[in-house]
C-alpha cells in the first residue's frame, strides 16, 4: 500500500511544470517567499484596509498551493478562478486606482492576482497531462475564453450595480462620451444576444433533421437518444452540438469514422440563417417588414429585446416557426416522404389558433387586401379568422394547381400543397399569391434555362418555395404597399 501511494504521488508530481526545470524551481521559491511576505504585510493592515482580508487569504492559499499538490488540476483551477474574481472585486470596491499597486508594488494586489494567474496556468497544464482527464489545449482555450467573457459581461457589470448602491448619488448628471471599454462591452453584449438567437436556429435545424426523417415513418421523435445510423453508438453530448460538432469531427463519426451526411450540416446552417436573418430585418427593426404592424419610435437590441417588446418577439418566433415548418416539409419531399396525418391537422390548427388568439401575429386584414367594403366593422378575432381561412384556402388551391409542375421527370411533390396552405394561413392571401407568382417564375426559369447543374436532386418544388418565402419576407411590407388594392 505504501509503495502504491508513493508511486501515485511520484506520477502526479511529475506532471507539475514547476518540477521539470531549474527555472520552475526558482519560480516556486520566488512565489513562496513573495506570498509569505505579502501575507505578513497585509496582516498588519487588517484593521485599516478592508481589502486586507482578501489579500491575506489569497496569499495564504498561494503559499499552500505552490508547495502542495492536493487537488491539482481542474478542481484547484476552479478555486483559483473564483479567488481571482473575489480579489479583483475587493480591490474594485476601494474605488481608488492606486490601490492596485499599494502599499508596496512587490506585495500589491496586482502582483498577487498575477501570481494567481500563474498558478491557474500551472493547474491547466497539470489537467491536460493527466491521462484520466479528456482535456485538450483547445478545450482549455475555449473554456478560458468563455470564462473571461462571462466575467467581463456578467461579473463586472453585476459588481458595478452592487457598488453603485453604496455610492453617493450626484444631484445632477453630465452626459459624457462612452469609453472604449464601455463601447466594447455594449457591442459584445449585442453580439452575444445575436449569437444566442441565431444558434437557437441551428438547434431547431438539427431537430428538423430528426422530425423530417422520423415522423413520416411513425418513429419516435423526442423519446429516443441520438445514435450513429451506421454503428449504432449513442452520440455523446459534446458531439451533438449543431454546426460545432460537425466541424470538430470533420464530418465523421467518432466511433466508426463513417462519413456524416453533409445534409445535416446544411440544414443546421439553414436553421441558423432563418433565425439570424429574421433577427436582423424583423426583430431588431420592430417588425418593420410586417405590413400593418405597430410602429415603435425606437428600435435595436436595447429597446426591442432588453426592454422587451413582446409583440415583436412573438411575431419573430411565429415567423421563425413558419419558415422552419416549410423547411421541414421540403426535407420530407427530398426523401420522398409525406407528412403524417397528425401533422397535417396539427400545424394548420396551431398557426390559425395563434393568429386568431394573438392580434400581433397576423396584422394584415382581409378588408385591407380586397376591394370589398364590409357594411359593419368586424370584430378583430373574426377578421383574423377570415384572413386565415381565405389565405389557407387560396394556398391549398395554388398548391393543388402547381403540384404537377416539377423540375425533373418523376419528381412527385408530396409537400407543396401543405406548405402553400401554411403560408396562406400565417401570412394572408396577398402574401401567398405574391410568393406563388415568384415561385412560378423561378420554376419556369430553372426548368427551361441552364443545364443539369440547375436541377440538383435536393432542389424540389417545396425546397424552391422555401427559398422564395425567405426572399419575400424582408420585402413583405413593401410588396404589400405596392400591390394594395
Amino acid at each position: 500500500m505504501t509503495i502504491a501511494i508513493t508511486n501515485m504521488t511520484t506520477i502526479e508530481t511529475d506532471s507539475d511544470p514547476f518540477n521539470e526545470t531549474l527555472w520552475g524551481e526558482y519560480a516556486r521559491m520566488l512565489m513562496v517567499g513573495m506570498a509569505a511576505c505579502s501575507a505578513a504585510v497585509w496582516a498588519v493592515r487588517l484593521a485599516s484596509e478592508p481589502v486586507a482580508i482578501a489579500m491575506v487569504l489569497s496569499n495564504v492559499l498561494i503559499l499552500g498551493i505552490t508547495i502542495g499538490f492536493r487537488f491539482a488540476g481542474l478542481q484547484r483551477l476552479a478555486v483559483l478562478t473564483l479567488l481571482v474574481v473575489a480579489t479583483a472585486t475587493a480591490v474594485v470596491m476601494m474605488q481608488n486606482p492606486a490601490s492596485w499597486w499599494g502599499p508596496v508594488p512587490m506585495f500589491s494586489p496586482a502582483v498577487t492576482i498575477g501570481a494567481l494567474f500563474v498558478l491557474m496556468f500551472r493547474d491547466g497544464m497539470i489537467a491536460i497531462r493527466k491521462s484520466e482527464k479528456s482535456l485538450t489545449p483547445g478545450k482549455l482555450v475555449v473554456g478560458s475564453a468563455l470564462l473571461a467573457t462571462a466575467i467581463y459581461m456578467i461579473v463586472v457589470p453585476s459588481a458595478d450595480v452592487f457598488l453603485t448602491r453604496f455610492q453617493e448619488r450626484p444631484q445632477s448628471y453630465t452626459i459624457e462620451d462612452l469609453s472604449p471599454l464601455e463601447v466594447l462591452r455594449i457591442r459584445s453584449a449585442k453580439l452575444a444576444v445575436f449569437a444566442i438567437f441565431a444558434y437557437a436556429g441551428a438547434c431547431v435545424g438539427s431537430f428538423l433533421n430528426v422530425v423530417a426523417a422520423s415522423a413520416p415513418r411513425g418513429e419516435s421523435i423526442a423519446l429516443r437518444s441520438s445514435a450513429c445510423p451506421k454503428c449504432g453508438t449513442p452520440i455523446r453530448r459534446i458531439d451533438n452540438l449543431p454546426i460545432i460538432s460537425y466541424l470538430r469531427l470533420r464530418g465523421r463519426c467518432r466511433n466508426c469514422d463513417v462519413a456524416i451526411p453533409i445534409r445535416y450540416f446544411n440544414v443546421e446552417l439553414t436553421g441558423f440563417a432563418i433565425f439570424a436573418s429574421l433577427f436582423l430585418f424583423e426583430l431588431v427593426t420592430g417588425a418593420a417588414n410586417v405590413p400593418g404592424f405597430q410602429h415603435y419610435p425606437y428600435a435595436g437590441i436595447l429597446w426591442i429585446i432588453l426592454y422587451t417588446k413582446w409583440p415583436v418577439v412573438g411575431v419573430y418566433f411565429f415567423h421563425c416557426l413558419l419558415l422552419s415548418c416549410v423547411l421541414m416539409l421540403a426535407l420530407m419531399e427530398q426523401d420522398r416522404l409525406r407528412a403524417p396525418r397528425w401533422m397535417r391537422l396539427a400545424l394548420p390548427a396551431l398557426f390559425a389558433g395563434l393568429a386568431i388568439a394573438l392580434p400581433a401575429m397576423l396584422t394584415v386584414s382581409l378588408a385591407d387586401q380586397t376591394p370589398l367594403r364590409f357594411p359593419t366593422q368586424l370584430p378583430g378575432w373574426l377578421d383574423r379568422a377570415l384572413t386565415c381561412l381565405t389565405g389557407g384556402v387560396l394556398g391549398w388551391a395554388i398548391g393543388n394547381f402547381a403540384r404537377p409542375i416539377s423540375l425533373r421527370r418523376r419528381q412527385a411533390s408530396s409537400s407543396l400543397c401543405f406548405a402553400f396552405t401554411l403560408l396562406g394561413i400565417a401570412m394572408g392571401w396577398q402574401a401567398v399569391l405574391t410568393i406563388a407568382a415568384a415561385w412560378l417564375v423561378a420554376m419556369v426559369l430553372l426548368k427551361h434555362g441552364g443545364g443539369r447543374w440547375t436541377h440538383p436532386r435536393w432542389l424540389t418544388a417545396t425546397t424552391l418555395l422555401f427559398g422564395i418565402a425567405m426572399l419575400h419576407h424582408p420585402a413583405w411590407k413593401w410588396l404589400a404597399e405596392q400591390l394594395s388594392l
